[in-house]
């Protein structure tokens, strides 16, 4: 047996904590058919499945919303339930059924993502970190970037030098135009020797005309 040792009700919520170390989330319309209390004894895998069927169903709509509005991660829907307080459990069992139906694939998301990112002329570094804070898996993630050839990439590069120096300032050091230019284009993601080639690249174009 566990004991309750505290309910705490938060807004439209309402947190019980048992001494077990356990922290459970309802709702005030569940809780309301069944009033726990602070200082009763209750059995704890029975409360935790009876927690289960009580945030499954609103778990699965909220992440079914989530990818109603674009594709996610399975990291980023887990992240989102568990900021809302849904159980390990019922993150648990939404994952299964989102992936039974195929409405989640980390592959298939890094590749997607990897591609729009791409096309915004954003370097494989940041698209990398970018997929790794979406809980995208470190395999998964160098697959997607290899989709994007390094001759893109130096294209990418070249055209944000192009029109970075098309902005820069015509009294200003060529040397220091160079190295803030090369600086922009590292933050945008691409490795420091893509960043020299395109600086180089288009300087040099610069100069032959």
């Amino acid at each position: 047996m566990a004991l309750i040792t505290e309910v705490e009700r938060i807004r439209s919520r309402i947190w019980i904590r048992l001494d077990s170390g356990m922290k459970a989330m309802l709702f005030k319309s569940d809780y309301a058919q069944r009033p726990f209390e602070a200082g009763e004894e209750v059995k704890e895998e029975e409360f935790r499945q009876w927690i289960l069927l009580r945030q499954y169903r609103p778990a699965l709509e909220k992440a079914v919303s989530m990818l109603a509005l674009r594709a996610c991660s399975q990291g980023e829907i887990e992240q989102r339930l568990r900021r809302s307080g849904y159980s390990e459990d019922t993150i648990e069992m939404v994952i299964c059924k989102l992936q039974k139906e195929k409405l989640i694939n980390d592959q298939e998301f890094a590749e997607q993502w990897t591609d729009a990112r791409s096309n915004q002329k954003i370097g494989p570094r940041r698209i990398a970190q970018e997929l790794r804070r979406k809980g995208v898996s470190a395999e998964e993630t160098e697959q997607a970037l290899a989709m994007v050839p390094e001759d893109l990439q130096l294209q990418q590069a070249s055209a944000l030098a192009e029109k970075a120096y098309a902005r820069a300032r015509a009294n200003e050091d060529p040397r220091k135009t160079y190295q803030k230019i090369l600086t922009s284009i590292v933050r945008r993601g691409y490795d420091w020797d893509t960043a020299r080639q395109a600086c180089e690249r288009f300087r040099q174009e610069l100069q032959e005309e």
